[in-house]
């Protein structure tokens, strides 16, 4: 695929080199490997290190030489999951992205509310279940790792908070 967009007729102010691409891959198989969807990776990968950090999703999918729905649907997820936010350009009619401010730390603490919900669904299966042969202990290593998770997270991320220098995870 040419890197020419046929919406301005305008060559793209980038051209991904060979490492850029490598490195983009390379973090959406990590990052497909936690769940993600690989395009949705490689646009996350972009934001990380494209320049400028702000992007059309016509940018976005002339680098990555991918299609406008499979862009358009990673845009709209990684939005919804608060890791990429849309980036006011002044005169500009188009849309343009960028990585979150905050967005590893506060996707964490956005998932805190969880450990909660799976320690009470850890113990809900140790209450209804009989286990008379100790087949349960995996329920109790959840409820018990969940429980932890819990009590500790805020902390680490307060931590994180004052190790980086930030005020809040809301900045």
């Amino acid at each position: 695929m040419d890197h020419w967009d046929r919406e301005t007729q305008q060559q793209p102010p980038f051209a991904p080199t060979d490492a850029q691409r490598h490195y983009v891959e390379e973090l959406a198989v990590v990052l497909e490997g936690m769940g993600l969807v690989r395009m949705h990776g490689r646009v996350v990968g972009w934001l990380l290190i494209c320049d400028p950090p702000e992007q059309s999703a016509s940018d976005i999918q002339l680098a990555l030489e991918a299609s406008k729905g499979s862009i358009s649907g990673a845009l709209r997820f990684l939005t919804t999951a608060e890791l990429v936010e849309q980036a006011p350009k002044p005169g500009k009619r188009r849309n343009y992205y960028r990585i979150r401010r905050h967005a590893w730390s506060r996707m964490i603490s956005k998932r805190v509310p969880l450990f909660a919900t799976f320690a009470e669904l850890a113990e809900r299966g140790l209450r209804e279940f009989d286990d008379p042969s100790g087949r349960l202990e995996r329920l109790h290593e959840m409820r018990d790792f969940f429980r932890w998770l819990e009590r500790e997270m805020p902390e680490l991320l307060e931590s994180w908070t004052r190790w980086s220098g930030k005020e809040t995870l809301e900045e």
